[in-house]
Order: C-alpha cells, then sequence, then structure tokens
C-alpha cells in the first residue's frame, strides 16, 4: 500500500503524465482488461509450438543467417557498454535479442526505425550501430522514467556518444509519445516494441506501428509470452509471424505484407 501512494505522489508530482496516470487507472479497475493479462500460458504454448533461433528467424525474414555476432563484431563498444551498465546504480534489465535487430536492420537497410522501450539502451545500440553508415537515417525511441527508480537520466546510458547524432528519445509514455514518433518518420521501415507489456498496452500500440511501417518492412516485439496479444494481433492483420527463442524468451517477427 505504501509502495502504491508513493507510485501514486511520484506521477501527481509530473503533469505531463497525468493521461497515463488516468489510463493505468481505468486499466486497473477494468475486469476486462485483467482476464486479458491473464493469458501468459495460453501464450508460452502458442510460442514454443512455432519458436524458432535467430539464424533461422533472419534467413525466414531476410534470406540470410548472421554472419557473426554483433557483438564480435564491435568488441570495444561493446565492452565499454557492459561497464557502464554493470555501473549503473539503477537495474533496468537485460539486453533483448540483439543479433536479430541489427542484422534485420543490415539486410533490410533500413533508414527509418522506432523503437518503444529503452532502458540501458541495448536495443538502440544495436540498431545505431546499423545505421550509423546510412545517409539521413534516424532511430527515435520512446520511454519515460520509471516511477520511484530515479533512472531518467541513465536510460541509454550504454549508447557511445558518436552514435547519437542519428538517434531521438521521447521520454513519455506510448501513449503520448509513438503518436509523436510516429509523425517524425513515417513511413517507417522497421519497428521494434518493448515497453507496455499488457495485453491492451500492446494491441493499442501495434496497431499504431503496423501502420506507420511500410509495405515490406519488419515488425519486432519483445516477450511475447506474457499474453497472447502478438499472437492475436498477428492474426488481425493476416500476416504469419515468426517466433523466435533465445534464453527462454520470445520475441516476434513480422514482415508487413507489400499488398497491405
Amino acid at each position: 500500500m505504501i509502495s502504491k501512494i508513493r507510485t501514486l505522489f511520484w506521477y501527481l508530482r509530473r503533469p505531463t503524465f497525468y493521461p497515463h496516470l488516468t489510463h493505468l487507472v481505468c486499466r486497473k479497475l477494468s475486469p476486462a482488461s485483467s482476464t486479458r493479462d491473464d493469458t501468459g500460458q495460453e501464450a508460452l504454448q502458442w510460442c514454443s509450438g512455432l519458436a524458432v533461433d535467430t539464424d533461422a528467424a533472419l534467413e525466414r525474414l531476410t534470406g540470410k543467417a548472421a554472419p557473426a555476432q554483433v557483438g564480435h563484431l564491435f568488441p570495444g563498444d561493446f565492452a565499454a557498454a557492459e561497464k557502464i551498465a554493470k555501473e549503473c546504480p539503477v537495474e533496468m534489465g537485460g539486453a533483448g535479442n540483439l543479433d536479430l535487430l541489427y542484422w534485420s536492420s543490415q539486410y533490410l537497410k533500413a533508414s527509418k526505425i522506432i523503437e518503444t522501450g529503452v532502458a540501458y539502451g541495448w536495443s538502440s545500440f544495436a540498431l545505431l550501430l546499423s545505421l550509423k553508415d546510412r545517409q539521413d537515417s534516424q532511430l527515435v525511441s520512446t520511454d519515460m522514467p520509471y516511477p520511484l527508480r530515479n533512472n531518467d537520466r541513465y536510460i541509454g546510458c550504454v549508447v557511445p556518444e558518436h552514435l547519437r547524432s542519428r538517434w531521438r528519445i521521447l521520454k513519455y509514455p506510448d501513449r503520448q509519445a509513438l503518436p509523436k514518433a510516429v509523425g517524425t518518420l513515417k513511413p517507417i521501415d522497421m519497428c521494434h516494441y518493448d515497453s507496455d507489456k499488457s495485453y491492451d498496452g500492446r494491441m493499442w500500440s501495434y496497431r499504431i506501428l503496423w501502420k506507420a511501417l511500410r509495405p515490406g518492412g519488419l515488425f519486432v516485439s519483445d516477450d511475447i509470452g506474457d499474453n497472447t496479444a502478438f499472437r492475436d494481433f498477428s492474426r488481425s492483420v493476416r500476416c504469419d509471424p515468426i517466433v523466435v527463442e533465445k534464453d527462454g524468451k520470445y520475441v516476434g517477427a513480422m514482415v508487413k505484407p507489400r499488398t497491405n
């Protein structure tokens, strides 16, 4: 209870986040929302039945496997990033499937990418490494500070300075930040979703990102085993998904059909 009260006051001191607070309260009071979130076991069963490894996923998505792990291609940058993450005073979670993100961007020759959820910035780091040599390329990322964690200054901390010229971070909740991000970049070549893990939050953001994605572009979402949102969304857009398993977690990917 004390933690909830402190969280409420954290939001009340930040009027910019009032719309997000209102949405959270409404979602908390909705029985239907709770039911949709409680589909993790069903989602995991679906994921496990489709899952492939990263190389197999890349071959299906792009026709090519990963020649090398991205960390081996840029050892100096990764060593420095790992040191920064280790010394960071705020715990913000681990890295996603960086090889999938980097090589997908490389093979697509992506120049306009949106990602949601930054934390330390590992996914941002991998995507920016791909974008660094492509003219007029840009990554727009969205992430809001964690309530009560004082992590604002550390968001994206592992991204080296020499990659930041192609990067913009919008530090707001998805429902405020995503329309701004899409308005800046659309149509986009690729998106990576790793923010609000609720069913309703995913479905709202998925629709925004899918609409902004160009035909032939790549849609990627982390942690799709949390609930059935990714499965249900892939069915709603009639697109065959690819499920990638790494370290016991599942990532979903789809190429937007060129006929849509």
